[in-house]
């Protein structure tokens, strides 16, 4: 690497070190968390390297609790998370994707364990044996209750009691994009010295939808102003959706991805019948709404802001529409309206 190019060069260390100087009180807790989400997805990364050559490719052969064949790099992916929080004594509890109970972090001195940790350790792993682009979706949040054991009262809180939310994306390149309630930051693996270095700092969401995502083989069971908002973007005169086009990948965290940094809009609506989404609210649709809104974005359930739900169970799913705020905007006017008529 030239010289030149060191002159800028930050590394996901350096850049946790220099904003925790900003704040003279701290004492490093916070920071470390981050730190070990960084060395968890390298972990995670290797293996889902190495998966056709250790034989960890297809299905576990067991349903987790959310009705899904566990592919056998879930169970790896879990793993690594909770070894990598379980020692840390400042880490209250856990909660997976994977688990159907909370996971009781054991410690001496549980007065002094400020946060838990939500995360889905690889979202989009039905799409792993195609070497399509998955991801970890983490969430950091401060323990509300003051007994030696988490209970679901610390887990049960709003989308915007988070302190930091984030995801690492494992594809052609890595990256590690956060925020803790400052803006989105991105740092991409660099494999030749095995640091995440700075490379989208402060990132905004582009003001244009140049991508509309959705599972289009869904159309049928959507209600009638998701319909109404999806046949607008595709198929109206509205100047502003000429050059939109339809990108849906199937792996969440790559289809926000791109959206955050090409600007556009995500849904996984309702299903008309049943009322009920898909996506898992505290290990999905909150992590990433955090991340929407600092880069100038939104979600939304259509009725409800995501960051504004009340959880009332750990694996609650709720209709999900993210991306550039005036989609949004436009979406839940198109819903109210519908509510009205």
């Amino acid at each position: 690497m030239p010289n030149s190019a060191w002159k800028d060069f930050e590394t996901l260390e350096s850049y946790i070190a220099k904003e925790q100087s900003l704040h003279p009180q701290s004492r490093g807790v916070f920071s470390n968390l981050l730190r070990r989400v960084g060395l968890a997805s390298k972990v995670i990364l290797s293996k889902a390297q190495q998966a056709g050559l250790i034989g960890v490719l297809g299905q576990y052969g067991k349903v987790n609790v959310q009705g899904e064949q566990q592919m056998k790099l879930d169970v790896i992916a879990n793993e690594i998370m909770k070894s990598t929080f379980m020692w840390m004594g400042h880490v209250f509890g856990l909660a997976s994707e994977e688990e159907e109970e909370i996971i009781q972090v054991e410690r001496r001195q549980p007065e002094n364990s400020e946060y838990i940790i939500l995360f889905d350790p690889l979202d989009g792993s039905s799409n792993i044996d195609a070497n399509v682009s998955v991801g970890t979706i983490f969430s950091i949040r401060r323990r509300v209750t003051n007994g030696g054991r988490c209970t679901l009262e610390d887990f049960l809180q709003e989308g915007s009691k988070q302190v930091a939310a984030g995801y690492v994306i494992y594809g052609s390149s890595t990256m590690f994009v956060y925020t803790t309630g400052n803006g989105v930051h991105g740092f991409t693996l660099d494999p030749m010295i095995g640091e995440y270095i700075l490379s989208h700092e402060n990132i905004r969401i582009p003001d244009r939808c140049k991508c509309f995502s959705a599972n289009d083989s869904n159309y049928q069971k959507w209600d009638e102003p998701t319909r109404e908002f999806a046949d607008y973007i595709r198929y109206g005169d509205d100047e502003r959706y000429k050059k939109t086009t339809s990108r849906y990948i199937g792996s969440l965290v790559a289809d926000f991805h791109r959206n955050l940094l090409y600007g556009g809009v995500f849904m996984y609506p309702a299903d008309a019948k049943t009322g009920k989404g898909k996506l898992r609210l505290l290990y999905e649709c909150a992590p990433l709404a955090m991340l929407a809104e600092q880069a100038g974005g939104a979600a939304t359930t259509g009725r409800e802001r995501i960051l504004d739900i009340k959880p009332t169970h750990l694996h609650e799913r709720v209709p999900f529409i993210v991306g550039n705020r005036q989609e949004i905007d436009l979406y839940e006017k198109m819903v109210r309206e519908a509510d009205r008529s």
